[in-house]
């Protein structure tokens, strides 16, 4: 089985308490304090997009995510990995930080057996 973790997002409840995030998709979380939730893809893609589509609701929900990861109330701790194309030998690569350096090195999923 391949390993795809770095196509998902994962944010954390860091509010101190319990919190009903409802924008989280795809009709609102209750997460406990500390608590992980795991979306695939961008979160910001799917803002909205599960709770009639309409762009008032998906503008309220970006507003709401933007206020509480201000607020500290939602830490993001990782987002999908951008993978680039290499022009040369036209494998996929995905972009890494170690200690403040980037580089580029093979997608999750290029080692999974």
């Amino acid at each position: 089985m391949q390993d795809t973790s770095c196509l998902y997002t994962t944010v954390k409840n860091t509010s101190g308490g319990i919190k009903n995030f409802g924008f989280l998709p795809p009709h609102g979380r209750i997460l406990e304090n500390n608590e992980e939730f795991t979306v695939f893809g961008d979160i910001r893609n799917a803002l909205g997009g599960n709770r009639g589509g309409e762009r008032s609701v998906q503008r309220r929900d970006i507003l709401a995510f933007d206020s509480a990861v201000a607020n500290g109330n939602l830490t993001i701790l990782a987002t999908p990995a951008l993978v680039i194309k290499d022009t040369v030998t036209h494998n996929s690569k995905t972009l890494q930080s170690a200690n403040g350096v980037l580089s580029a090195v093979n997608p999750c999923w290029f080692n999974s057996i």
